[in-house]
């Protein structure tokens, strides 16, 4: 490979890494991290688990969780509903993405 080709192919991977890593998903998965990174110096998880009640009663649970999330603080409401929009947006690019099969009859 001449000197010229090394070039111009590193340049072509560059702006192939530079449009995946500024994709729609990747940005958006580049903000979930971060909002769970954030979340994570406000939440104590292991404090939350500890005060839970047991997963075998989910009434208890469901209850626990919600008294939870209306007594806690507006920043960690903010970080659980960003949370789960944007997991429910990747899910949603990724439904898209998938092939979808043809069902076509062999006839």
């Amino acid at each position: 490979m001449t000197n010229l080709s090394k070039r111009i192919m590193r340049r072509v991977y560059v702006l192939w890494a530079f449009r995946k890593l500024t994709s729609p998903t990747a940005m958006k998965l580049l903000m979930l991290f971060a909002i769970l990174k954030e979340s994570f110096s406000a939440i104590s998880i292991p404090n939350v688990i500890a005060n839970s009640p047991s997963l075998s009663n989910p009434l208890a649970s469901y209850n626990f969780f919600v008294n939870a999330f209306f007594t806690t603080e507006t920043t960690v409401r903010i970080f659980l509903i960003s949370i789960i929009v944007l997991l429910v947006w990747l899910t949603a690019d990724f439904v898209k993405k998938t092939p979808q099969p043809s069902y076509q009859s062999g006839f």
